[in-house]
Parts: C-alpha cells; sequence; structure tokens
C-alpha cells in the first residue's frame, strides 16, 4: 500500500473516531430545548431537563420560572408579588389538614435541634444554622401540563372530583413538566455571605422579592416516562448541603452519566466529557454555577436506585420537610397523590402504616389516582 494511500486512510479514519465521539455526546441539538424523547439513560435524560429548563429565556428568567406557579394558581392574589412559600409536603407532615395555612406566601422554618426529634434527623442538623433559618419553596409546571390540566377540568378539586367520578383517567402528555426549587436567604447560616452582587461559582442566586437568594435543592418531575422521571439535584457546598450524598440520611449520590466517579458519599466529584459537552452546548444561556451541581439519583419504578433500596432523596428538601432518615423515595411517596370523592387526599404521602419507600400500599376503596401529581393535590383551589 503507497504511503499517500495510507496517508488518506489515516486523514479518514481521524474523521471517523471525531464523528463517532461527537455522536457520543450527542450534544448535536439545542440543550436549551426540552427533551422529547428519553434519552440512552435515565441519569442523561435527567441532566438534559435540568439544562434546558434552567436555561435563561426572557427576561433574564430561568426557563421554568416562566411556567405556571402553584402559588399562582392557588392564590391568584399572589400572581403580581409573590412566588415563594413554604414546603406543603412540611406543612402536611406537621399540621392536621394540608389545607392549612391556606395561604401559600411566605417561606418556612428550617429543621433545627429543635425540631429535628419529631422525624429522627438531630444527627443531621447543620452545626452553621443562624438562630432563626428559613428557606423558601416554589413549584412550577410547563405549559403541556397546565394545557393539559386546562383541557380536562383539573385545575380545581372541584373539576378533579367531576372528572374522575365520571370515570376520567388523568394520564398527562410526555411534555409535562414540574419542578420544586428550594431557596434560602445567607441569613440562614452563620458562615454563608451572598448578596447577589457578583456571579457565584458554587450556586445559583437571585433578588427575589427583593431579598438575595440561593438555589439549595431542585426536584425535576417528567412525563417522559410512564410513572415518570424523578430526578433531584444539589449543589456542592457543604456550607449549605453538608448532608448531600449521605447514605445515612437517605442515599448516597449515583450518577453513572454526568459524574466522576459515578458514585459517591458527600466528597465533591468532577463531571463527565459528556455533562461537559451539554454545558458547552447550552452556551451563555446556562448560568455557570450550575455547572457546581450534582444529580443525586433518579427514578422510573419503585425499587430503584437499587443501591438504596428504593431511598430517594433531596438532603435540603426533604430533610427540611422533615422526611424521616430512610424514609424518602420520590416515587412512591406521589404514588399516593390520589383523590376520593369527597375531594379528600392523603396528606403529602402514604397513610399512618402505610409504605413510605417500595412498592406503595394501596389507599382505601374509592381513591383515584391523579397521575402522581402532588401539584395537582396541593396546588389547586377548591373551585
Amino acid at each position: 500500500m503507497s504511503k499517500s494511500v495510507l496517508l488518506s486512510l489515516g486523514v479518514y479514519l481521524g474523521c471517523f473516531t471525531s464523528l463517532t465521539s461527537a455522536t457520543e455526546l450527542d450534544v448535536a441539538i439545542d440543550a436549551c430545548a426540552l427533551p422529547a424523547k428519553p434519552a440512552a439513560t435515565q441519569e442523561e435524560t435527567a441532566w438534559r431537563l435540568f439544562v434546558a429548563i434552567n436555561c435563561k429565556v426572557k427576561n433574564n428568567q430561568l426557563t421554568w420560572e416562566t411556567w405556571k406557579s402553584q402559588a399562582c394558581l392557588k392564590n391568584p392574589n399572589d400572581c403580581p408579588t409573590q412566588r415563594l412559600h413554604g414546603s406543603a409536603l412540611r406543612t402536611a407532615n406537621l399540621a392536621t389538614t394540608h389545607d392549612s395555612p391556606k395561604r401559600t406566601g411566605g417561606c418556612a422554618p428550617m429543621t433545627t435541634s429543635a425540631t429535628a426529634s419529631e422525624s429522627g434527623l438531630e444527627n443531621f442538623v447543620p452545626k452553621n444554622l443562624s438562630a432563626s433559618p428559613v428557606f423558601c419553596e416554589e413549584v412550577t409546571i410547563s405549559p403541556a401540563e397546565e394545557a393539559y390540566g386546562k383541557s380536562k377540568g383539573l385545575l380545581t378539586v372541584a373539576g378533579q372530583q367531576t372528572y374522575l367520578q365520571a370515570g376520567g383517567v388523568i394520564d398527562f402528555p410526555t411534555g409535562a413538566i414540574e419542578v420544586k426549587a428550594d431557596w434560602v436567604p445567607a441569613s440562614s447560616f452563620t458562615d454563608v455571605t451572598f448578596d447577589c452582587t457578583k456571579p457565584s461559582k458554587t450556586h445559583y442566586q437571585e433578588i427575589i422579592d427583593g431579598q438575595c437568594y440561593a438555589l439549595v435543592g431542585i426536584h425535576i418531575s417528567s412525563k417522559l416516562y410512564p410513572n415518570w422521571l424523578w430526578a433531584t439535584f444539589e449543589p456542592q457546598d457543604k456550607r449549605t448541603n453538608p448532608n448531600r450524598c449521605n447514605p445515612s440520611l437517605y442515599n448516597a449520590c449515583l450518577d453513572h452519566w454526568g459524574s466522576t466517579p459515578a458514585k459517591s458519599t458527600g466528597a465533591k466529584t468532577k463531571t463527565t466529557p459528556k455533562l461537559q459537552a451539554l454545558f458547552k452546548a447550552a452556551g451563555s444561556k446556562l448560568d455557570k454555577s450550575f455547572q457546581n451541581y450534582r444529580l443525586v439519583g433518579t427514578q422510573t419504578q419503585y425499587n430503584q436506585p437499587a443501591a438504596s433500596n428504593g431511598n430517594l432523596g433531596n438532603s435540603f428538601v426533604e430533610f427540611n420537610a422533615q422526611v424521616s432518615p430512610y424514609q424518602a423515595s420520590c416515587i412512591t411517596c406521589h404514588s399516593y397523590a390520589q383523590r376520593n370523592a369527597a375531594g379528600k387526599t392523603p396528606q403529602g404521602g402514604p397513610l399512618p402504616g402505610a409504605n413510605s419507600v417500595g412498592l406503595p400500599t394501596p389507599l382505601p376503596a374509592g381513591y383515584k389516582p391523579l397521575d402522581f401529581s402532588w401539584f395537582l393535590g396541593f396546588g389547586v383551589p377548591q373551585k
């Protein structure tokens, strides 16, 4: 074989390798567009959703911040002025009825040494909490989910009752997405300082209602899978998220697609070349601080993650909702989002004595599923 032929062959093989690499990374798409179908793995799907919903759009807002919020839907008077509210799950866990308090406005106390024993969380209380630490939460739904809810009359409790009792089955389209985001002000800690005046490498920060907050936990649920995809993310910062990936609380972190190493128990990890390529594809639309967030884990079935026997929880979101150790499972909790003929739903999870992790315990006769959506259970007005 001539030297020129060998050189030509080398160039051809080099191009083939380059093309193969680009195909494997599969970033020749709009990274800020919501995925229309699952990726090769649950973890990759979760990251594509994470990047897409956090890309900035009009008025410098994150994509999910432009969607309909639970606070706005349930209390229309809050729409122009109030974004943040307390944790609906925490309210359900601590109150006799999840309709109390009626209003969603305002933040909630964080779990402290004074309240941790109620849920067996005393060994996980951060050491750097201020005297009166608070966190704030907001829940939004994608336009596809909102449109489906409107078309079926599901955006009120009365409408859900009418639809379900007439034999309707709630089955959201694949474009349905729910986002739960937890924010915290620097004043909740003794050694954390930020004021939103300069970019952060550790947290996404934003001025909301005149105060600077850091995004410390974010849940994403997507109907790209029949039982939804459940994914949760936290920033790598010991000051605000000291229990991240702690297997003694809920579960270690597990992400074969985006993290090196794939499994971690709290130490910082690096991003894989594929995740780096996804960040690069999003470009300036994705705030650089999001590169310090890590996927805690994913679920599409009740036995996932297998390594934690079905436990999946966010060490900030679930901890401050006072979910007990080893009792966190997104998919199991949301399976109890059901409503009976009287309009009642379980209070944010299983009834007393029912399973909170793994296969859910059947509810009494008369309950009909809300397609895993606590937004329908908590986030809509009565009429």
